[in-house]
């Protein structure tokens, strides 16, 4: 997945002066200097010796209406994802989504769901998006051909000024994407994602570590899904969540380890061979 910071300006400015942005990491990485910020991101979203990284999130998503905010299911994601170095101011990155969505008691695997809002049953489904060539820059992401769902869709995306505080290192990235109707009368697509990315200073200044672990924060507005069976009613779905970053199948949540491998068992038995893009 997605900005806050006004919100923490709003109700904790003097906190927030106090994690005022650091532009050197003494002895380390130059946050001023763009191919040092970009080393530090790819150590944070993913990693920089081409190794196989997946980023995991739990979370819930709700239906706001009115103003009130309405538990409507639990999510259970993961992107699996391979970086490497074009040159100074580039990564390439091929990433996979694969996320489900979950009952809120039983975190158990949705394949009905009754809409709390209008009590309509409707049918959930599963999300498997890409492989997706991707370009990061210290910038933003750029993706040069959309596949799916993205293919027509306006696609902003960009990384705010680190943070750095009591050693750690804070970076929100914000994604917002956004699609007209397809039909006269009917609402367009809108995405908002608010993810923020926290790993150790030393980790991204110590050249022997290429996948700093990292902890994630993920928030996102996104217009009611025509699957949701809201049909004409006024509002929007908001979610929450949180994870982390791992190398490993084995550090993933087990349940989506068991859905994967029963959905998606390629994903699982050749992770790796799922990033390939033949026409890349």
């Amino acid at each position: 997945m997605i900005h806050r910071r006004h919100l923490l300006q709003s109700f904790g400015g003097l906190a927030l002066a106090a994690a005022a942005p650091i532009s050197l990491a003494r002895d380390g990485l130059d946050f001023n200097n763009s191919r040092d910020r970009l080393t530090a991101l790819a150590k944070m979203r993913g990693s920089t010796d081409g190794q196989l990284t997946i980023g995991w999130v739990i979370g819930e998503r709700y239906a706001v209406v009115d103003a009130r905010a309405i538990p409507m299911v639990g999510i259970l994601a993961g992107t699996f994802s391979q970086y490497k170095r074009l040159d100074e101011d580039t990564f390439e990155a091929h990433a996979l989504e694969v996320a489900y969505f979950t009952d809120l008691k039983t975190g158990k695997l949705l394949e009905t769901w009754k809409n709390p809002v209008t009590g309509t049953v409707v049918d959930v489904p599963q999300t498997r998006m890409g492989p997706s060539r991707i370009l990061v820059r210290a910038q933003g992401l750029e993706i040069p051909r959309p596949v799916g769902e993205a293919t027509g869709m306006q696609i902003n995306h960009v990384f705010e000024e680190p943070i750095i505080n009591g050693g750690r290192v804070y970076v929100t990235e914000e994604i917002r994407v956004e699609a007209e109707a397809r039909q006269p009368g009917k609402q367009g697509f809108r995405y908002n994602e608010m993810t923020t990315y926290q790993s150790s200073l030393a980790d991204l200044n110590n050249p022997a570590i290429t996948a700093a672990p990292v902890d994630v924060q993920f928030h996102s507005v996104v217009t009611f899904r025509p699957w949701m069976g809201f049909g004409d009613t006024p509002g929007h779905t908001t979610a929450r969540g949180f994870g982390g970053r791992v190398t490993r199948l084995d550090e993933l949540p087990p349940y989506y380890v068991e859905l994967t491998r029963q959905y998606h068992p390629d994903v699982i038995a050749d992770p790796l061979g799922a990033l390939e893009i033949k026409d890349a």
